[in-house]
């Protein structure tokens, strides 16, 4: 039986169209499973990253507390367990740590969406070209499937630099080399941080602008150490000064000296001066 070129032409348009509307047809249930499952692993992700999140936040509690062996080995455990996006952050907490405890010696996944194949064994009857419905549909479960990528990329990224912190190298005032992994903005550091000199000094506390701002710690090789206010990077406001034999300084600081009222006690804790001191000397004494 012979078959018109007219016969064959609708023939191959209608296959064509049916072609087509299958096809659409197969890619929208595709990515109404894959928005499905993306929707389903947001939450898994996000307590999977808070899980991360609340285990760094310890082990960088046990970096600020000086447990530097136990900061270490925690580190290198979760290290084992990372993946290419928090490999680096991690590496530097050790290398940071391992520093810290050369300085301590003296004194003491969004997972892949899985894609069904369809096998077609036989032409349907109904022969149609895909509507303006079904494009449509298409096209805003496509982009709906890409916006919920993105924003589980920025929510990990989010999750990590609040777990991790940054790290950043930078010079101090002073011209000294400073190692520092904590709180970032504007590429700098902002907030509560740590830090190692390379004086073998160390700094943790609160920055800002790469300046130590507001309350913090400052440890010397030497033994001695300071508890109390910065500002501009500089000793200013309420502090104590400890030295390595017991004595101290309770008072007011004002760059980076005694100023204002103050008590230096000796290694029984007795008060050895008292009274109001500028630019490190005792100007004034008060009744003890």
């Amino acid at each position: 039986m012979t078959i018109s070129k007219r016969t064959l032409i609708i023939y191959l348009v209608s296959l064509g169209a049916f072609i087509l509307a299958v096809f659409y047809f197969i890619k929208t249930n595709e990515l109404r499973r894959a928005l499905k499952l993306s929707e389903e692993n947001r939450d898994s992700i996000i307590y999977a990253l808070n899980q991360r999140s609340k285990k760094m936040s310890e082990l960088d509690s046990l970096l600020l507390t000086g447990d530097y062996n136990s900061a270490l080995k925690g580190y290198k455990d979760q290290l084992a367990s990372s993946d290419s996006s928090s490999f680096d952050l991690i590496q530097q907490r050790i290398e940071l740590t391992k520093k810290f405890i050369q300085q301590s010696r003296r004194v003491v996944n969004v997972d892949s969406v899985n894609q069904d194949t369809i096998s077609m064994d036989t032409l349907a009857e109904n022969t149609r070209r895909p509507t303006a419905e079904e494009i449509r549909n298409y096209d805003s479960l496509s982009f709906a499937l890409r916006k919920y990528q993105i924003q589980l990329d920025r929510l990990k990224s989010q999750l990590q630099k609040k777990s991790y912190g940054e790290y950043l190298t930078f010079s101090s005032k002073k011209g000294n080399s400073v190692h520092y992994v904590g709180q970032v903005q504007n590429g700098k550091a902002n907030g509560h941080g740590i830090a190692l000199l390379n004086t073998g000094s160390r700094y943790e506390g609160e920055w800002k602008d790469n300046l130590r701002h507001g309350e913090g710690k400052f440890y010397w090789p030497d033994g001695e150490y300071y508890i109390g206010e910065y500002k501009d990077d500089l000793r200013s406001g309420v502090g104590t000064y400890y030295w390595p034999n017991g004595e101290k300084f309770v008072g007011e600081w004002q760059n980076d000296q005694r100023s204002g009222q103050g008590t230096f006690y000796n290694e029984k804790g007795e008060i050895v001066a008292k009274g109001v001191w500028k630019k490190d000397e005792l100007v004034r004494v008060e009744e003890k």
